[in-house]
């Protein structure tokens, strides 16, 4: 800084010696260093500083840079740069170190960090090959304006400095820096004693002692020096304080929440969270966690805890265990019950806030989550029974209602951080639960971390884990990828003298060898460290103070350890015979335990059979003092839930698993099982259900007796209808493999084994027919049509049968074997007596229809509301079969579909209703609506429909019902919009009932129907956006391929791509598209396409465009029963209308007279959505017969009434339409009202590319009279 007499060309006397004299000067507006020569003598010293400097220093920021030679005044002189601070030697005249430092740690933590600054830069200037040889106080300059802990330090006046030298080497130390290291030692001196007899702690005596070679610990880098220091200022509790010999002698306290070479995967993880936190993204956040085991992947992720607590946020956690995989949602489970607890302990209008939001996310189904997460009953109390749903329905009703449940309680102000450890061990129903979490892209304050191991398959690419990370890396862009590499031997060296409290340099020789052993992995150090201290091969020396060890010695001990598991088997084996007992018994029921379990296993008066072959039995105050001494011991720790307990670590748990012989823990496994099987009958619950069928089933290979064997096949059914009823469909496989391979001696797939078929004939037909059920559901369509052979094989008669016939269906429709799937579907309904022709005429359709109309004739609203119950198995049977192949027909033999109708309701009227009956009332009123124009007659039959349906709450078919009704009946005759909340309904019941493919079919009818009305394209957007997501995520392409088109024709109006004529940008591409449709034979989305480019085309001008896939709709036959049968005809007569002017071929004004007419007839009906549409065509057709006056009057009748019935696109073509019709007539003043108020509508719709478009013609004075 500038004094004040000095100016920018003043040079200022800093120092005035004998041989130099030092000024300081300013250039270019920074102050720079003049060391001017003065006695002759000190040339020499003069050009070595500046050649040390500029040749080997230049880049060093430790010391400062020389800038150039030259004269002053005629003298030779250095210009070097000015360095910021004061020397050492002025701050300590004016800061004289303390007579004591008791009282004074924080004068002593600043002394600290100057000292630990100038050693650090000493040792940078060595790392250069340099010595200084006259480290003084005044050579050094501190700088302390950001304070002591942030000391910056410039070493100054290297005159007598040297290059190392190479050849100086003893031991391989450079005998060179001992002339610095004793400076420094002379530095620290006047730093912390100032050359008298003042205390300060023993390191610091010691440090300053071996900087000045005083004892046989001399220094023999300044690096060393340095660690030391930064050592002291890590841990000052234990370096600088003074502690009793005691207290030094104990060692190993495994310093609580200290990490050691970690910073970097400590910022990327925070990082990560505060990302999300700061600014959350369009999805969850994803921090995936990997190595090797011990490596501290979890104690990272403990670091994030507390910062998420101080942040208002929730951090839950829940660890997959090895010995419970089969166990479904165990992790999620855990956490989510931390999840509430932690609510819970919020304030009481925060609870109350979450309790109503949960409420309402979960809706009437909140009793599926309750059953699987019962803590949620302490937060939302107890829920009514909700009908049961099945199969994938079952499955994304789960999904969707944890979804929202997460949803509910994650804010910006609250995130949750859901922490899972081994995802190597999660079974697939977690694995896919947690899939959909962090996928959801309507959850924006959600983080999922999860941590597996990397050398437990998760690398390899069939590992259920591996493919679930793989699909997630797939739909979630969010992801942080943290390795956990082992640990640098530097930071084992850090980490074994912080233990010992020894600085590095000490301890260099014992690290080295437990670091060949564990090659740094923080586990395995731990528990050597541990081994050589129970082993006293690592020693407390009271007389000096400091460990002692034999490395030689340590080397052979350790060496017979392959792994860290074989040396916490031997640690284990010094514990007293009773604790190994216990241990291996916890070991057994999981890596999580509890005191009950324990004492349940060792229960007094009970045999077990422990490897010490002796019968056991434990009271429980003893179980409960040898819990607590595994605590102590560091084998176990307790948990937030009393009398629950964990191994500290896998290896552990694994250590002492492994003491049992193959035999004895089978036994083991077999005798918990049972206990905990007895305890659950004796409570009347099935809490301990599937830990004791995995016990059990770890156990089975000892049982002999064919009843035993059988009971517990009858087990694994019971824990398999419990996964099922909690969609874990791929844990209830594995219990009903099991359960088969218990019947079979073996092998679940081996067929020649069936005899069990005729001694356990309904425990087999339930355990097969369950199982194909739940392969269906997990996607292995592969294995089940020979397990359907079986059932079919040995079944007893077509209901025993009808499950895995269904099954089959679906398998091949699933498969893409349409065809078959329908076959097998009618040779059903033969089995039952319900035969079907094998071709389908007009007149096959007609008779039919005839028959159902007689048997309607005469039955009112109520005779066919007050329909028994169809009781007929048979019957019931084959209503279930139809509805199932329903879909399929429609696609792949379209002709069928009234067959399959008009039996359902004669069916129901004959025998009675059923869940379907309704199914069957609504798509008989479609085809009687929309495939016979009987309008009326329909919207009976729909009503008929939603009445049955609300009254039996048949939440199975409600949506199917609704969507059905609400897109295909009721537009005819009832206004539009009035359908739009009623198909929200449907879609909303259809997610939360898991009926999620008639939810997406009601969202795409939502998403047309909106945009027909005219509703404001920005939200309409925004809620297809939505949309598509949902189909994406739960694979529902057909619905996402049928909304795509009306989607990017959304954002075409907008303005969002490139040209607003073609179909393509961010959600499709029109050629590929419309390839991908062809090659897929779904033409009701390739219809989609080409009615969207007809729009297109028409709204910006491009007639001939849009004539080409107007060709291509008429080629096809009628969608007929959809709103987009209105929007198809309506723009299709409008292009033929604008092509029969242009051209003036016949062919377009009859196809336009054509259309006109279906609107006419449609009017009359639906006039609220069809009169304006009418009207407009009516206008043109007049303008195209040059009867003008008539023309503008329909032209004003039809803006009349479309804003009457409040469709604004309508209303804003009409207006564009008179507009472009008065410039053709020269009236340009009516033109360009007419324009700019259509121009106003397309603003307020949001058609931002079509308002260009209008501007643009009345820019041109008017409009083109040709689409050319």
């Amino acid at each position: 800084m500038m004094s004040r007499n000095e100016t920018p060309s003043s040079r200022a006397v800093v120092h005035n010696g004998d041989t130099f004299c030092i000024e300081r000067k300013y250039e270019g507006g920074h102050a720079i260093i003049l060391k001017i020569l003065v006695d002759i003598q000190g040339l020499s010293y003069l050009y070595n500083e500046y050649n040390i400097l500029t040749t080997f220093l230049s880049e060093c920021e430790a010391a400062r840079r020389a800038i150039r030679k030259g004269r002053i005044d005629g003298k030779l002189a250095t210009f070097l740069e000015w360095a910021e601070g004061d020397s050492l030697e002025e701050w300590l005249q004016q800061n004289p170190p303390p007579a004591s430092y008791k009282g004074e740690m924080e004068d002593l933590m600043d002394r600290v960090n100057i000292a630990q600054a100038i050693s650090q830069a000493v040792s940078r200037v060595h790392e250069k090959g340099v010595v200084h040889n006259d480290l003084t106080p005044g050579n050094i300059i501190i700088d302390l304006e950001r304070g002591a802990a942030s000391c910056r330090v410039k070493l100054i006046d290297f005159a007598h400095a040297e290059k190392t030298d190479d050849a100086k080497m003893a031991d391989g130390v450079n005998v060179q820096v001992n002339s610095d290291l004793t400076g420094l030692g002379y530095v620290c001196n006047d730093l912390f004693l100032g050359g008298s007899d003042r205390k300060a702690p023993e390191s610091i005596v010691a440090l300053v002692a071996d900087l000045l070679q005083l004892t046989n610990r001399a220094y023999t880098s300044s690096e060393d020096a340095n660690l030391d220091l930064k050592q002291m200022l890590d841990l000052p509790e234990i370096f600088l304080v003074d502690r009793s010999t005691e207290d030094m002698s104990r060692g190993l306290n495994l310093l609580p929440g200290k990490m050691y070479g970690r910073d970097k995967e400590r910022a990327v993880l925070i990082d990560a969270y505060r990302r999300i936190s700061d600014k959350p993204g369009d999805s969850p956040e994803v921090i995936l966690i990997s190595g090797e085991s011990g490596t501290g992947k979890s104690s990272l992720v403990n670091e994030l805890r507390w910062e998420v607590k101080a942040n208002g946020g929730y951090f839950i956690s829940g660890k997959f265990d090895q010995l419970r995989r089969v166990q479904p949602y165990t992790a999620l489970i855990t956490a989510c019950g931390q999840l509430c607890d932690l609510i819970l302990e919020m304030h009481p209008s925060t609870v109350e806030e979450l309790r109503g939001a949960i409420k309402e996310a979960v809706g009437e189904q909140g009793r599926v989550l309750t059953d699987l997460i019962p803590s949620l009953v302490k937060v939302i109390g107890e829920q009514p029974k909700v009908d049961d749903a099945s199969g994938i329905d079952a499955h994304n009703r789960l999904v969707f209602l944890f979804r929202g449940f997460v949803r509910s309680i994650s804010k910006a102000s609250t995130l949750v951080v859901l922490s899972l450890i081994d995802l190597q061990w999660a079974d697939g129903a977690s694995l896919d639960l947690i899939r959909m979490l962090v996928t959801d892209s309507a959850n924006h304050s959600f983080i999922f971390i999860g941590i597996y191991q990397q050398d437990n398959d998760v690398s390899f690419n069939t590992h259920p884990a591996a493919l679930a990370l793989r699909e997630i890396r797939k739909r979630n862009d969010n992801i942080t990828d943290i390795k956990m590499g082992k640990l640098p031997l530097q930071d084992v060296h850090r980490f074994v003298s912080d233990e010992l409290g020894m600085q590095i340099r000490f301890i260099r020789s014992l690290t080295n060898v437990i670091y060949e052993k564990t090659s740094g992995n923080m586990f395995f150090v731990i528990q050597v460290l541990l081994y050589l201290r129970n082993e006293r091969l690592l020693l407390f020396d009271h007389d000096a103070c400091v460990w002692e060890w034999d490395e030689h010695l340590i080397r052979a001990k350790i060496s017979r350890f392959d792994n860290v598991r074989d040396l916490v088997a031997n640690i284990i084996l010094k514990c007293s015979n009773d604790m190994q007992n216990i241990l291996s018994v916890a070991a057994t029921i999981g890596s999580y335990f509890d005191e009950d379990t324990v004492m349940l296993a060792t229960k007094d008066g009970e045999s077990v059979w422990f490897p010490s072959r002796q019968i056991l039995s434990y009271r429980k105050e003893e179980v409960r003092a040898l819990i607590h001494a595994c605590v102590r011991e560091g084998f176990v720790k307790t948990t937030k839930t009393e009398h629950k307990y964990k191994f500290v670590h896998d290896s552990i748990q694994e250590a002492a698993f492994s003491r049992l012989s193959l035999e004895e823990s089978r036994r083991l496994h077999l005798h918990i099982g049972l206990l905990a099987f007895e305890k659950s009958r004796e409570d009347k619950t099935e809490t301990l259900l599937f830990f004791a069928v995995d016990q059990l089933n770890k156990g089975s290979q000892l049982i002999e007796r064919e009843q035993r064997k059988i009971e517990l096949a009858n087990l694994n059914l019971r824990a398999a209808q419990k996964a099922i009823k909690s969609s874990a469909f791929g844990p209830a496989a594995e219990y009903l493999q099991t359960g088969i391979a218990l019947l079979r001696d073996g092998d679940w797939k081996d067929s020649s084994h069936d005899h069990h078929w005729e001694n356990e004939y309904t425990l087999s037909l339930e355990l097969f027919t369950s199982l194909v059920e739940c392969l269906y559901c997990t996607g292995q369509l592969d294995q089940i049509e020979e397990l359907v052979k079986e059932i079919f094989r040995h079944a007893h008669s077509f209901p025993d049968k009808q499950r895995a016939h269904l099954c089959l269906i679906k398998c091949l429709t699933g498969m893409g074997r349409l065809d078959e799937a329908i076959d097998v579907g009618f040779n059903g309904l033969a089995q039952v007596g319900e035969t079907f022709p094998r071709s389908v005429t007009t007149k096959t359709v007609v008779i039919d229809l005839l028959r159902t109309k007689f048997v309607l004739a005469g039955k009112s609203d109520k005779d066919l509301c007050s329909l028994p119950p169809m009781e007929n198995e048979e019957k019931l049977i084959a209503m279930k079969i139809i509805s199932d192949i329903g879909p399929t027909l429609f696609f792949s033999r379209p002709e069928f579909v009234p067959l399959i109708v008009f039996r359902l309701v004669r069916l129901s009227l004959k025998f009675g209703s059923c869940n379907e009956t309704a199914n069957a009332l609504a798509a008989y009123g479609l085809i009687l609506g929309s495939g016979l124009g009987q309008y009326k007659s329909g919207y009976r039959f729909g009503q008929l429909a939603l009445t049955l349906a609300r009254r039996d709450k048949n939440k199975e078919w409600l949506p199917y019902v609704y969507m059905c009704v609400y897109s295909s009946i009721n537009h005819w005759v009832m206004h539009i919009e009035n359908t739009i909340e009623p198909l929200r309904y449907s879609q909303s019941i259809g997610m939360e009932t898991g009926a999620v493919e008639f939810a997406c079919y009601s969202a795409c009818a939502i998403s047309v129907h909106s945009f027909a009305i005219g509703e404001l394209l920005s939200p309409l957007e925004h809620e297809m956006q939505m949309f598509s997501k949902q189909m994406i995520e739960y694979s529902i392409e057909v619905m996402q391929g049928a909304l795509a088109p009306f989607h990017q024709c959304v954002l075409n109006l907008m303005g969002k791509s490139e040209d607003p004529l073609k179909l393509t940008g961010e959600v499709m591409n029109e050629d590929m598209q419309i390839a991908l449709m062809k090659e897929q034979s779904n033409k009701h989305a390739e219809l989609g396409i080409y009615m969207n480019v007809v729009w297109l085309a028409y709204w910006f001008g491009d007639y001939t465009r849009a004539g080409e896939f107007v060709d291509k709709l008429v080629e096809e036959e009628e969608t007929g029963c959809l709103v987009e049968e209105l929007l198809k005809t309506f723009y299709c007569g409008l292009t033929c209308f604008a092509l029969a002017k242009d051209t003036n071929d016949r062919k377009w004004r009859k196809l336009a007279m054509k259309d006109l007419k279906k609107i006419k007839k449609w009017s009359k009906l639906s006039p609220f959505n069809c009169l304006q549409k009418l009207l407009l065509l009516k206008a043109e057709a007049a303008a195209l017969g040059r009867r003008y006056s008539k023309a503008e009057k329909y032209y004003y009748d039809a803006i009349q009434f479309s804003q009457k019935h409040g469709f604004l696109s309508d209303e804003a073509i009409a207006h564009e339409r008179l507009g472009i019709f008065h410039a053709e007539r020269k009236n340009d003043e009516a033109a360009f009202d007419q324009l700019s108020s259509a121009k106003e509508l397309y603003k307020k719709w949001g058609a931002h590319a079509k308002v260009e478009h209008i501007k643009k013609m009345i820019r041109n004075s008017g409009v083109p009279q040709s689409s050319s």
